[in-house]
């Protein structure tokens, strides 16, 4: 029997070298001497297939306590960072449970201690084998039943490096207590941590937690996770036998501007608003994995508004994808989708995508919220845009989109040819003239319109443009960048060039260019080129009109080259009937 206590006393010195506890020690330790720590070290070794070192092993023989010091479980190679180091553990030894065949341990204390855990792209990790060697079914139980009482792991550090999904997890200030009443049970928490993803801004955190031990696996009751920009409860159960498999329950209270800027911090737009998610995160060997629904009461890009916000997500080692995603704006409803990938490959810069559609947007409401200078507009807008460009680099972009627009319901908008009693109109107009007055649009202007484009870079390239209103038709195409170094050939066709005057004056103004109405009046078309800049535009073309008027003066039929620049026109090889 004493063979079996002695090499199960062995075991105890196995056990205080690598499990988290400890209890105050004494004055008066006994050093076991270098041959009895290395006896130790070996079976520490053989235990965990991993070698193992102590720097000092001693023992308090009227309390029944063992010491070891400076205890080092090497990595994967002796280069690789050793995965436990502890400068201190005490274990505290009920002698008398030997008789009964049990090594009861009634306190483990580990202080100053750091664990480093490592997973890499094929899927090996640096985690130890810590269930001992395998057995085989003719063995039979284990002869001694080991039991521990109350674990305590404090001053620590738990550092988690995953290579493949290139993020990483930093617990300084960690204190871990364990207890056994019918399962193992207890509590850890930290505080001052980082989580950091490649890429991305690090992100502080801070992490409380109770947990039960069943069945090796650690089940933990309740998580509350403070971490930058966000404030989560978790529940979740870790496999210690299949580690890294982990999985977590997730809910999540995210302040949607600070994860633009950690998750985005080369980009300059901004985000606004308060988000909810909820989903499962779940760490299995060769990558993680995260899914849920998000939603929002209201966010914003930009000065771009979203109410009743939803949708889905889900994050994968080789992507980050935004699915059916949502939202009310202005009275009417988008849809987008917005995806990462290829993540995690060497070499290969991601590429994001956004994919926007939305249905019935009230032009009114959107042009009023946006306070467009000289004029607001009225209808209902749909359309799709899609923009692609390389992570980091949204000057890159390309993009395509299209746009309609239907007129309200009391508005009959101008077709491409004038109307038969258009001249008539002007002449009844002519007939009663009033006080001029340079004012834009008072009103908002209801439109019918549709458009075609492509983006590359800050270049944009208008197709089939055309919109509408009761008295002004216009189609256009060309291209310009950013509203500079325009080229737009267009077509106008009038029933009311004051109007339509009106209609250019506040199309200018809200484009930047300040300009007001000028008094003419009459009925024809307009054949021409928009050049530079929208803010102060040089105009080229061809007008042909009728029942003509401007500054008081009757011209009636005119034809002839128009040039209008710095708010200036000039008519030149005009012929008036």
């Amino acid at each position: 029997m004493w063979r079996a206590v002695y090499r199960h006393l062995r075991a105890v010195l196995l056990v205080a070298a690598v499990v988290v506890a400890a209890a105050l020690a004494t004055t008066l330790t006994i050093d076991l001497g270098p041959a009895l720590r290395a006896r130790a070290e070996r079976a520490g070794s053989g235990w965990l297939d991993r070698p193992m070192h102590i720097g000092r092993l001693g023992v308090q023989i009227g309390l029944g306590r063992f010491v070891v010091e400076d205890l080092r479980i090497e990595g994967l190679t002796p280069e690789s960072r050793p995965w436990l180091t502890a400068k201190r553990i005490d274990v505290s030894l009920t002698w008398g449970a030997l008789i009964d065949r049990e090594v009861l341990l009634d306190s483990i204390e580990m202080t100053d201690w750091r664990m480093v855990v490592e997973t890499f792209p094929t899927g090996r990790h640096n985690w130890p084998r810590l269930n001992g060697p395998p057995r085989s079914p003719s063995t039979g139980p284990r002869p001694v039943v080991t039991t521990v009482k109350y674990v305590r792991a404090h001053r620590g550090e738990f550092v988690f490096d995953d290579y493949g999904g290139k993020w990483g997890v930093v617990a300084p200030n960690l204190d871990v207590t364990v207890a056994k009443t019918t399962d193992y049970g207890g509590q850890a928490r930290f505080h001052g941590g980082t989580v950091r993803f490649e890429g991305f801004l690090p992100m502080w955190a801070n992490v409380s937690t109770a947990f039960t031990i069943r069945g090796g696996k650690v089940l933990l009751d309740k998580i509350d996770l403070a971490t930058d920009g966000a404030s989560s409860v978790l529940t979740g159960s870790i496999d210690l036998a299949r580690w890294p498999e982990m999985m977590y329950n997730v809910e999540s209270t995210v302040e949607i501007p600070r994860m633009r800027e950690i998750f985005f911090p080369r980009d300059t737009f901004s985000l606004h608003g308060q988000g909810r998610f909820t989903g499962t995160f779940r760490l299995f060997k060769g990558g993680r994995e995260l899914k849920g629904d998000f939603s929002s009461r209201e966010a914003g890009l930009n000065a771009y508004r979203f109410q009743d916000v939803q949708g889905a997500v889900e994050w994968m080692p080789d992507r980050f994808e935004v699915l059916d995603a949502s939202s009310s704006f202005h009275g009417g409803r988008t849809r987008f989708q917005y995806k990462m990938a290829p993540l995690g490959r060497p070499g290969t810069r991601a590429v994001a995508r956004l994919d926007v559609q939305y249905e019935e947007i009230d032009l009114e409401r959107l042009t009023s919220f946006l306070d467009l200078p000289g004029l607001r507009l009225a209808g209902r807008a749909s359309g799709r845009n899609l923009l692609e460009w390389p992570l980091g680099r949204f000057a890159e972009r390309t993009g395509e989109g299209t746009v309609g627009v239907s007129a309200p319901a009391d508005v009959v908008p101008l077709g491409p040819e004038l109307p038969p009693d258009a001249a008539a109109s002007a002449r009844r107009r002519a007939a009663m003239p009033g006080p001029f007055s340079n004012h834009l649009p008072l009103a908002p202007v209801g439109l019918s319109a549709s458009l075609s484009y492509a983006v590359q870079g800050t270049a944009v390239r208008l197709a089939s443009g055309i919109f509408a209103t009761r008295e002004t038709y216009v189609t256009f195409e060309g291209e310009t960048d950013a509203g500079e170094r325009s080229r737009l050939p267009f077509h106008v066709t009038s029933a009311n060039w004051q109007e339509s005057d009106r209609l250019l004056a506040g199309l200018m103004t809200a484009f930047g260019g300040t300009t007001r109405a000028i008094p003419i009046d009459g009925v024809g078309e307009f054949d021409g080129v928009m050049l530079g800049a929208f803010r102060r535009p040089r105009i080229e073309g061809r007008m042909v009109g009728d029942e003509m008027r401007g500054f008081d003066v009757t011209w009636g039929e005119v034809e002839g080259q128009v040039v209008v620049e710095n708010s200036y026109a000039t008519v030149s090889q005009a012929v008036i009937r």
